[in-house]
């Protein structure tokens, strides 16, 4: 009985460490605020980011990525938005409730690792999240 106890506590806690892993993952690709200030034009800003956020994935350059510019309390509140977009039992869907302001980073055509190229494109945009437990761990890019 206590083995068994003992192994349902180790799968929750488990599962728990996958939300905490994926939360992470959320907020390490895609949050930067407030915004890295980067010297020279406005793409250096995706090249520099995209770098440092390691976005070269199985040897190729990662073609798309969305930088979000806010405070991590307006990103959580998304969660609490009512309007989503849909919801399942393990998961919801929810979109901001006001624009906020975004960075989009895609690759130039040229782009090849370790060189990857970005432009920037930035912008004030609503954004879709997948949550769970109530912390965002997915982002819809468009």
């Amino acid at each position: 009985m206590f083995n068994a106890a003992m192994w349902t506590f180790f799968l929750f806690f488990l599962l728990d460490l996958t939300n905490f892993s994926q939360a992470l993952g959320f907020w390490k690709y895609h949050v930067d605020y407030p915004k890295t200030k980067v010297e020279g034009l406005s793409h250096e800003y995706c090249n520099v980011m995209m770098r440092k956020r390691t976005m070269i994935v199985r040897g190729r350059c990662v073609n798309f990525n969305t930088f979000i510019h806010e405070p991590n309390s307006t990103i959580i509140n998304i969660c609490s938005n009512p309007e989503s977009c849909f919801s399942t039992s393990w998961a919801k869907c929810n979109k901001s409730s006001r624009t906020l302001k975004v960075t989009y980073c895609f690759t130039k055509s040229y782009a090849r690792p370790p060189n990857c190229q970005y432009k920037a494109k930035a912008n004030f945009s609503i954004i879709k999240v997948i949550c769970m437990k109530g912390v965002p761990v997915y982002l819809f890019q468009s």
